[in-house]
């Protein structure tokens, strides 16, 4: 990008951004929000200024290769840690660590400088805290009010399933001060929203997320929602889980704007369905194994939350042809911590020892899957943009 700038800022719609690649639903904010606000998110700019300050100076493109690239890693080493302090053997731990680290998501958002890598350590942090809080059984305030506050930070609708972890994480027969200190969590959030929402007017010259949250939420938010339909959205679902797991295949959806998303004209691998709907399956046969566990509840508002947006709501739908995959870093990880769950809690041997066995395939397919879906699509963008001529057709 760094030496072919010149022909590709044209078709960029990043305003400027050294990043110009158009990946749906990817876009270079760390680049270019340094000083902008939004309802989306609302305090991320207190993050990006100084990322896009760094950059500078750093190599660029490469700064955030690598921050990122460091950032997914230790969403990976979490995804290990939690389930060894599940209960887990070393074994599936590291399957499941390795399953989640080589996605088709953690690979694409280590390339590219968005916001999603950042939500999802957030996230997986935030889980991974209400884990060592349950093992403590202590709740206590102000850090829980912390990680709310960096939940809606990063990403406003976060702060929802992050609030309903928490509420189950805290329920325990034996206090009866829960409500109480539940509250006085959500106390201790806003006000901290609004002294860094205060701060953020201070900083960025009076620009803060209120300023346009109207607007931001007709431009960004109600304007992307449409009805489900199963005879129009059914690969919806295939991108809000499988397709972050194993790359789909990518296509030039827009030449205006140089959008390149999945290829939804050409069927998936059967391999593909296999795996992202016994992945799907798993988690579901650990939420009912765990139905009655704190840990299944503070795992699954993050799934459930993720329905209700983007099926029920349809927030996504309107526009998801358009996308590569849907918004997977709110709530992929909870998919791999059920299904780990529920094999580790079999007590049979042999189906254990056969399931995990499975994993590793399956681990293995994606690994094979991803690195040459990737590197097909590193060459179709390439091929693509070198078909340009000077009227900017596509030859």
């Amino acid at each position: 990008m760094k030496q072919n700038i010149a022909d590709l800022a044209g078709y960029s719609p990043f305003y400027g951004a050294p990043f110009v690649f158009n990946i749906f639903n990817f876009d270079p904010s760390m680049y270019y929000g340094s000083g902008n606000s939004s309802i989306i998110h609302p305090l991320m700019n207190f993050l990006s200024g100084p990322l896009l300050y760094f950059s500078k100076f750093l190599f660029g493109n490469l700064f955030f290769l690598v921050i990122q690239s460091v950032i997914n890693a230790l969403s990976v080493i979490m995804i290990y840690y939690y389930l060894r302090k599940s209960g887990s053997d070393n074994v599936l731990a590291v399957l499941f660590a390795a399953f989640f680290g080589v996605s088709s998501y953690n690979i694409f958002t280590a390339m590219i400088p968005d916001s999603y890598s950042y939500v999802q350590f957030i996230i997986i942090l935030s889980v991974l805290y209400l884990q060592y809080s349950r093992v403590l059984a202590k709740t206590n305030v102000l850090p829980n009010a912390s990680f709310a506050l960096v939940n809606f930070a990063a990403t406003s609708t976060n702060i929802v399933p992050f609030i309903g972890a928490l509420f189950f994480n805290m329920i325990d027969k034996r206090d009866n001060k829960t409500i109480k200190k539940f509250i006085s969590i959500l106390l201790t959030f806003l006000l901290l929203v609004v002294l860094f929402t205060l701060l953020q007017s201070v900083l960025f010259g009076g620009n803060t997320w209120i300023n346009n949250w109207i607007t931001g939420l007709n431009n960004g938010g109600f304007s992307y929602a449409a009805p489900f339909s199963f005879s129009q959205h059914w690969k919806a679902i295939y991108m809000l889980v499988i397709s972050p797991i194993l790359s789909p295949d990518m296509m030039l959806v827009d030449q205006g704007i140089m959008a390149f998303v999945t290829d939804l004209t050409r069927p998936y691998p059967f391999y593909v369905t296999i795996i992202g709907f016994t992945l799907i399956i798993l988690a579901g046969l650990g939420f009912i194994k765990g139905i009655k566990s704190r840990e299944t509840w503070t795992l699954v508002p993050y799934i459930f939350f993720a329905i209700l947006l983007h099926i029920i709501v349809g927030f996504g739908l309107a526009v998801f042809k358009f996308d590569l995959y849907l918004y997977a870093g709110h709530y992929l990880f909870a998919f791999f911590l059920l299904a780990a769950r529920f094999i580790m809690q079999i007590n049979h041997d042999f189906i254990k020892k056969g399931l995990i066995a499975i994993i590793l395939i399956f681990v293995l397919t994606t690994l094979g899957n991803n690195v040459i879906k990737h590197i097909e699509t590193l060459n179709y963008i390439e091929d693509t943009y070198s078909g340009l001529n000077n009227t900017g057709a596509v030859k």
